[in-house]
């Protein structure tokens, strides 16, 4: 598994101060690269005295207060049992986390320890929040992305991650419309009997809302409906009217809804019969509200679900026809649609998670929705990337609309505009896209404006390896080292 330990394994108070929805500046990163060495130094120091130094050195005043010296102190001990002595290799800050990459020499793994750090001076660490397992850090060329070297290196990378990590992943790099840089490898299925190829259709995860989000601006631009539409006018039925009433169009497209995740239990329960959109409302209806709407930022698949069900409401058709017929037709997206895992369709990856001495196959849903779900190629998300930026799609001005950040005073890891999560590098570099995420489930989007540079990468593992190689390619074409 590439995501190990979640916050409340640590057993420590979790602050979420209404700063942090700020960035780290620039010059505070320098001291907080510091403390990620001290961090691990005070692992592998059993001293109760020079860990208690560590906790008030790199910790926040409010931490500090609400934890206890002691518990932070104790937070040390239990990672020492946990992994043994680490083996400390670099760290880095991004938005307002601050990365800690070491290996375990107990556990003979490399880890990347995410602590989340306060903007607001002097800049010290609030929590410890994530764990995740990661391929070995490497020091990256300096060239130019396309440069031979570069690429060369690239290569002997990728073949690293798959004799190391048994990684599987399809990846695509282009400037403009000619693509440079093109791999896959790796298996479609647990028993490794179907090798991944250019034509494998890999899952999208929540890529599909980029989808979505078109969908709904296309029926904006032809005047048959408005952003500021409430929720009530296409749900009436709704069981919170005072939401229903409030919430609109614009709030879903942004998660600004308030709306959570119809995907528990009980809808896992059902998931392995359920083909339609409609079939998913009862489980959104039964989550409940948790903000009022505008108010804040909460990524939101039932907000989603409900933006498809609008598409059909408005359109007339089946949200899937719609789409098809309206985006993956007319960009000749051919190996691109919400296909049924029924094995009636060839060439879909089998989601994998890690199993006792391999893998084996993650339990998901018959059919994808308008939040997530659908396959593709990196060959088709280049294509889509292409029409979207010439305007075969919608015009200029609505992709404008759609890129212009909707949360930027909210608390968010990164911007989001209707459908597309925005993000600038350390040096600057824009660019927009989506991902997707869940069990056997990797995908990831870029498109960089200023180089004209696309980037698609898809994986069908739980592989850690996934992360490094999506994150080192993004830092090779920002420049960011």
């Amino acid at each position: 598994m590439n995501r190990i330990l979640p916050v409340v394994a640590l057993g420590l108070l979790l602050l979420t101060p209404a700063s942090e929805a700020q960035q780290i500046p620039e010059q505070a990163k320098i001291h907080l690269v510091g403390y990620g060495e001290a961090f691990v130094l005070a692992v592998n120091d059993e001293s109760p005295e020079e860990r208690l130094r560590t906790v008030r050195e790199i910790y926040a005043d409010a931490t500090i207060e609400a934890a206890g010296e002691e518990r932070l102190v104790g937070l040390f001990d239990r990672l020492r049992g946990d992994y043994g002595e680490l083996e400390y290799h670099h760290s880095e800050v991004t938005f307002r986390t601050l990365h800690i990459y070491a290996r375990s020499r107990g556990a003979e793994r490399w880890l990347d320890f995410q602590l989340r750090a306060d903007p607001e001076p002097p800049h010290k660490i609030l929590r410890l929040f994530f764990i995740a397992d990661v391929a070995e850090p490497v020091y990256l060329p300096n060239g130019r992305i396309e440069g031979h070297e570069t690429l060369e290196w690239l290569d002997g990378y990728i073949e690293k991650l798959i004799e190391e990590n048994d990684l599987s992943a399809s990846l695509l790099i282009a400037r403009g419309d000619q693509p440079f840089f093109e791999r896959s490898f790796g298996f479609a299925d647990a028993a490794k009997t179907r090798p991944v190829t250019a034509e494998t259709r890999f899952n999208l995860g929540s890529g599909n809302k980029m989808f979505t989000a078109l969908a709904v601006v296309l029926l904006e631009s032809e005047g048959k409906l408005s952003f500021d539409d409430p929720i009530l006018k296409y749900f009436p039925d709704f069981p919170d009217q005072g939401f229903a009433r409030s919430a609109t169009i614009h709030h879903l497209l942004s998660h600004t809804s308030g709306l959570g995740d119809y995907r528990n239990d009980e809808y896992k329960r059902h998931w392995d019969g359920i083909t339609r959109l409609i079939d998913v409302l009862p489980f959104v209806y039964a989550d409940r509200v948790y903000f009022a709407p505008g108010s804040e930022f909460g990524y939101s698949n039932s907000g989603y679900l409900l933006a498809g069900l609008i598409v059909e409401k408005i359109s007339g058709k089946d949200y899937f026809n719609f789409v098809r017929e309206h985006l993956f037709e007319p960009l000749g997206m051919k190996d691109t649609d919400s296909y049924l895992r029924d094995g009636s369709t060839a060439d879909l990856a089998d989601p994998l998670s890690r199993a006792e001495g391999g893998w084996t196959t993650a339990a998901h849903g018959l059919r994808g929705t308008s939040a997530g779900g659908g396959f593709s190629t990196p060959r088709d998300m280049f294509d889509f990337t292409r029409g979207l930026i010439s305007g075969r799609i919608i015009e200029s001005d609505r992709l404008d609309l759609m890129l212009e950040s909707k949360n930027s005073e909210m608390e968010a890891a990164s911007a989001y505009g209707y459908g597309f999560i925005l993000e600038r590098s350390k040096t600057g570099m824009a660019s927009f896209g989506h991902g997707g995420l869940a069990s056997g489930i990797n995908f990831g989007l870029r498109y960089f404006p200023k180089p004209d540079i696309t980037f698609v990468i898809f994986s069908n593992q739980d592989n850690g390896a996934y992360d490094d190689l999506r994150k080192n390619i993004v830092k090779l074409i920002t420049g960011d080292r």
